[in-house]
């Protein structure tokens, strides 16, 4: 097996699902797990200074993360994980387009990525790979790339309490109750799920 394809399948092994895009001279592996309620990846808080603790992709993505990048680097090639547990946040890099731009779901209607089998419940992370050019999983590469299986679903848009869905996007991104910006300053962060239960998809 050529070494492309065993970072791959490693990948594929560790994550419920994994795809791969360019990124420069780079490979960007952008990784999946279900958030499920016996591993929480939504698990977050935010501490006395305002910083969000990532808890839940501490506990469950990073271990898996850290094995990726040791067995990547046990093939004489370097990786990193980006952003801390693979979480970049602000907008250093959009997960949920790369995923998208990488094959692994669609756009939804409430502009979180649609996969066939989990739904809107995947959770990304990234790895950064240099000293090979993993091949892309979508050649195409479009991560505006809207899923047909919202065509003739609404059950996200009618479930926003705030009304603020359009299709593919949403209308007032600050108003939004699963931005953590909106939440209490300290404590733990429950953010709004609606529109992710609605869905008819992963559930």
């Amino acid at each position: 097996m050529s070494v492309e394809r065993a970072i791959i399948a490693q990948a594929q092994k560790l994550f419920d699902v994994a795809g791969v895009v360019p990124c420069g001279a780079d490979s960007l592996l952008v990784l999946g797990l279900v958030t499920t309620p016996e591993r929480d990846l939504d698990d977050f808080s935010r501490n006395e200074r305002g910083v969000i603790q990532l808890h839940g992709f501490k506990a469950h993505a990073l271990p898996r993360l850290q094995a990726l990048v040791d067995f990547i680097q046990g093939k004489g090639l370097a990786a990193r994980i980006i952003g801390r547990c693979g979480y970049p946040q602000g907008k250093k890099l959009n997960l949920k387009r790369q995923a998208v731009a990488a094959g692994i779901g669609g756009w939804g209607k409430n502009s979180l990525v649609i996969h066939p089998k989990f739904g809107p419940w995947l959770r990304f992370m990234a790895v950064k790979v240099s000293g090979v050019t993993l091949p892309p999983t979508n050649p195409e590469g479009n991560s505006r790339q809207e899923s047909p299986l919202c065509r003739g679903c609404t059950a996200c848009i009618d479930a926003c309490p705030l009304d603020i869905i359009e299709p593919y996007c949403v209308r007032d991104p600050a108003r939004c109750l699963a931005i953590f910006d909106n939440l209490p300053r300290a404590g733990k962060l429950v953010a709004c799920d609606l529109c992710l239960a609605a869905c008819p998809y992963g559930g």
